[in-house]
Parts: structure tokens; sequence; C-alpha cells
């Protein structure tokens, strides 16, 4: 029973250290989400980096998913999140960009 409760103790660690990571990780996104909402402009972001990081971010949350990890599962979910709102701000900003560019006919 002392090595269960060992155990038990282990893995609640191991997964508190899940969350922590987590944590920021996640939350490195959150500035420049920030940064481009106050400024307006997303014209010095990345597209590809993000087009990447939302990918990858949607793979690991499936992979929290499959494997049943609560600290995968929250950490790439909100990624996601963040990911796709900072995407939408630089797609949004892309397709302004090519309207003002447009001749007038």
């Amino acid at each position: 029973m002392a090595k269960a409760t060992i155990e038990m103790n282990n893995s609640a660690w191991i997964e508190i250290i899940g969350f922590m990571a987590a944590c920021l990780t996640t939350s490195s996104f959150l500035p420049q989400a920030v940064k481009i909402w106050r400024s307006r402009s997303a014209r010095d972001v990345s597209l590809i980096m993000y087009l990447m990081m939302a990918l990858g971010s949607g793979l690991w949350l499936a992979y929290g998913v499959l494997i049943g990890s609560p600290a995968l599962m929250a950490a790439n979910s909100t990624a996601l999140a963040l990911v796709l709102c900072i995407l939408a701000l630089k797609c949004r900003e892309i397709m302004l960009d090519r309207s003002l560019r447009l001749p007038e006919a």
C-alpha cells in the first residue's frame, strides 16, 4: 500500500510539472498577441512560423487527447487558440495590404 501511495504522489508531481510547463510555454504567446492587438499591426510576425505552430499545437492536442493527459490537452488547446488569434490578425493585415495595393478601376 505504501508503494502505491508513493507512486501516486510521484505521478501527481509529474502532472504538476507538466501543468507548470504548459502554463509557461502557452502564456509565451500572450505578449505577442497583446502587442499585435495594441499596435494594430502584425507586419513583423512570421506567417509560416505561426502556421507551423498551429499545426504542431493541433497535433500535440490530439496526442494529449489520445493518451489522456490533462496537461497536454489544456496547454495545447490554449496555445492553439492564441496562435489562431495571431494568425487571424496576420491574415487580416495581409488582406488589407492587398486591398490597398489594388489599382482602381
